[in-house]
């Protein structure tokens, strides 16, 4: 996992400027893209396979996030957080696993 350009990882964006709702439906996660959409309009970019996948507890805390939500509005900002947040651990548990122990 690489470090480029953490700010634009999980950047909020419409496909339709003119349909800019909130509300979380049914996330939809495009790996060609890396595009993770939670509405028909609004995704969140640069949001690689590993992180969408990235679990704890045994579950994928992006969907679980979302389906936890759906219905309700999307705070964007603390979304992204969480996005940039995994990212960073991932590339953290790279480090990790290069440690040679004795």
């Amino acid at each position: 996992m690489q470090e480029n350009n953490i700010e634009s990882i999980g950047e909020p964006l419409y496909l339709d400027n003119a349909n800019q709702t909130l509300i979380i439906e049914k996330p939809n996660y495009k790996e060609s893209e890396q595009r993770l959409f939670v509405n028909k309009s609004l995704y969140f970019d640069k949001v690689s396979k590993e992180v969408w996948e990235y679990k704890i507890g045994g579950y994928a805390v992006l969907d679980k996030y979302l389906k936890s939500h759906k219905g309700e509005e999307i705070d964007y900002e603390y979304f992204q957080k969480i996005i940039k947040s995994l990212h960073k651990s991932l590339n953290i548990e790279a480090l990790i696993s290069k440690i040679k122990l004795c």
